[in-house]
């Protein structure tokens, strides 16, 4: 993939708060990004060069929807650790487990819900995709060895995938991976989306 810049500012910085914690910076378009600065989800236009906050997890975040399965209690100081943005949606996982989904055309958070209560439940990567039936999924995988998939439309758990170590995303498109088997035995383990 080529990249071709045509415009640089330092006036939005992302904040990361891990060098393994690539996935806080999403480029939708040649001219939206999508990126956490400190506790702010924020949109950048490249055509305005003006930067909106979407979404501000460091005080309470709960949902104005009504889904099955939904936390309306929300959160509260959420520390991101990946997420992902695609045709109007945003995903963001958190450091607990936490899971907060967003319509981007939409005022509020449409849905939250934390995926596991163990103690190494920090959200790996999300991917959003389209099923072989058009239907918009999200896929969210957790240090607690689980691959979760939800159906975006009703925000409800369809798949969960158990595993004997934890999954990430890989860098090359729509496949997860076995970082365990990759450090402990340099081999990886690919599961197809």
């Amino acid at each position: 993939m080529y990249y071709e810049f045509r415009k640089n500012t330092r006036s939005v910085k992302s904040t990361i708060l891990h060098f393994q914690l690539r996935n806080l910076v999403w480029a939708t378009s040649k001219h939206d990004v999508y990126l956490m600065s400190h506790y702010s989800v924020l949109h950048w236009s490249a055509l305005s060069g003006v930067d909106t906050e979407l979404m501000n997890v460091q005080g309470h975040v709960a949902p104005k929807e009504k889904h099955p399965g939904s936390l309306l209690e929300g959160f509260s100081q959420t520390k991101v650790s990946t997420m992902a943005v695609k045709d109007n949606l945003l995903v963001a996982g958190g450091f607990q487990g936490e899971l907060i989904c967003k319509h981007l055309d939409r005022e509020g958070i449409s849905f939250c819900c934390r995926t596991s209560h163990d103690d190494n439940a920090l959200t790996n990567a999300i991917e959003i995709f389209n099923t072989s039936s058009g239907a918009v999924h999200f896929m969210a995988s957790s240090n607690d060895n689980g691959v979760r998939d939800y159906d975006m439309e009703r925000f409800q758990l369809c798949n969960h995938f158990q595993f004997d170590c934890p999954v990430n995303v890989s860098p090359f498109g729509y496949f997860f991976y076995f970082f365990y088997l990759f450090w402990k035995a340099g081999t990886i383990g690919y599961i197809m989306l």
